[in-house]
């Protein structure tokens, strides 16, 4: 086998990847598009019907947060790290 042809072996294993990485960018590009064309045209009961299961799938989103204020971790078991209501910051 010639350098020649490692090279050319080489450089289709390369297409090859960059035309993967492509079709997987504008697979996800195309169903971000799909997805906000499906937002636009929903009427407004199925709007409110989204937000509400967006509503559900997180019913505290600032439970993390709230958590550390009161110096627990996230699972509430403690604090975590830096300061605490034993550890001076």
């Amino acid at each position: 086998m010639s350098w020649f042809d490692r090279l050319r072996a080489a450089l289709r294993r390369e297409a090859a990847d960059v035309r993967e990485s492509w079709d997987e960018a504008t697979a996800k590009a195309d169903d971000a598009l799909t997805r906000r064309e499906r937002e636009l045209e929903a009427t407004p009961e199925e709007r409110l019907a989204a937000l509400q299961a967006e509503i559900e799938a997180d019913p505290d989103p600032f439970a993390e947060v709230r958590a550390k204020l009161e110096g627990k971790g996230p699972e509430g078991k403690g604090p975590e790290h830096g300061a605490g209501p034993d550890r001076p910051s």
